[in-house]
């Protein structure tokens, strides 16, 4: 896809499909958009989970009161003009203010079900609620909504906050991970980045890179500074919409830690495809269920599909911009060797029976495998449970 087809895909997302947002239009969003019945029905729907808590407590009523209390639904106004800052350190999006987590089985600390996702230095949002007792902001971002604590994010001009964002001049970072230094040796660290973030860029000198990042002023608010990276880290501007360039950024996050969420600064099936897209200018939704729906050049298969229909329809398929989506997960088609279909996703692991007894097999990372994963498992193979195939064009 040339820049202008890859413009045209974005818009697309936003304005036809909703699957993303302009979050400098949302004055006019919010007038019509219930931020107070959004915030209610997220609150009713895991109270009505009655997860566990890191203690080990089923449907902590009192800690469920007190978190209801600190979102100061009362104070919702809707229709008011956002308030706009950007992400100065490396900062979890939860859906309700507070860090405790909460678990759909006892001890199970790697699925935090109140982890939303992450968001990296840079990031542009929309300051739309604040929590009751000022520690919290619920934001919104093209890709999702959340709360965020305030000390992450320092709060400007909505001028300042848009320039920032869609600086003309700006490096996209290529690696699984990029870290930014203060001063021009590289040896004061400030934070770090992820796959497909972009900064505005100053200039590229042997072995490094100037850019801008925000920072909070002695006063709480946006600033901006130069700072600094390795230049093999990024790329100016973004990089060709290439099958050799997908296939280049997906490999180069092979064996990356699994993170529900972007738990633990890292990333999950969805997040992986957003970050590698995101790479070539391409702004794929958040979830994967999103994702499915990003394009009309699709194959939906139901329970009656039989599996040599689908691999058929997977091999007509290009590889490095197809994706297969099931329920809960989505990959990245890479091609088909000796008539298999082989690809690319993070996963936490599968399923396999063994001496009539189903066994878990951990993986937690970026693999490669064939749709034969999780085959004689109740929950079936990957190619079983496929639904849909999409492709990005």
């Amino acid at each position: 896809m040339s820049p202008d087809a890859i413009d045209q895909f974005n818009a697309r997302q936003r304005t036809e499909n909703k699957l993303t947002k302009d979050i400098f239009t949302l004055v006019q969003d919010l007038k019509t958009e219930s931020l107070l019945g959004d915030l209610e029905k997220t609150l009713a729907d895991i109270t009505a989970k009655e997860y566990y808590t890191a203690a080990g407590v089923r449907d902590d009523v009192d800690m469920m009161d007190n978190i209801k209390h600190n979102m100061n639904l009362s104070g919702v106004v809707i229709g008011e003009a956002p308030r706009y800052g950007l992400v100065v350190h490396f900062a979890s999006q939860r859906f309700l203010p507070t860090n405790e987590g909460m678990y759909e089985e006892k001890d199970d600390y790697d699925f935090d079900q109140l982890q939303n996702s992450a968001l990296d230095v840079g990031t542009p949002v929309a300051v739309v609620h604040t929590s009751a007792d000022g520690l919290w902001y619920y934001v919104m971002t093209s890709i999702s909504d959340g709360w965020v604590e305030a000390r992450n994010i320092a709060l400007g001009d909505v001028n300042q906050v848009k320039q920032f964002a869609e600086d003309n001049d700006f490096a996209v970072v290529i690696r699984p991970k990029a870290d930014i230094f203060l001063n021009e040796s590289m040896t004061e660290y400030y934070d770090y980045v992820r796959m497909g973030m972009r900064l505005p860029l100053s200039s590229v000198d042997v072995g490094r890179a100037t850019v801008n990042i925000p920072v909070m002023d002695a006063d709480g608010t946006l600033a901006v500074k130069e700072a600094y990276m390795n230049a093999e880290d990024v790329n100016t501007g973004f990089l060709p919409f290439t099958a050799r360039n997908i296939y280049k950024q997906a490999l180069m996050m092979l064996n990356q830690p699994y993170g529900w969420g972007d738990m633990d600064g890292e990333q999950d099936c969805s997040r992986f495809l957003q970050m590698v897209f995101a790479t070539v200018g391409i702004s794929l939704p958040r979830d994967s269920k999103d994702q499915a729906q990003v394009s009309n050049v699709a194959v939906d298969f139901d329970e009656k599909s039989i599996d040599d229909v689908k691999v058929a329809a997977i091999s007509k398929s290009p590889a490095a911009n197809t994706l297969l989506a099931m329920k809960g997960h989505i990959m990245l088609y890479l091609g088909t060797v000796d008539g298999k279909p082989y690809a690319i996703h993070d996963t936490t692991g599968y399923k396999k029976t063994v001496d009539q007894e189903e066994l878990t097999y951990a993986i937690d990372r970026v693999v490669i495998s064939d749709l034969s994963l999780g085959q004689g498992s109740q929950k079936g193979s990957l190619l079983r449970r496929l639904t849909r195939t999409v492709t990005i064009e």
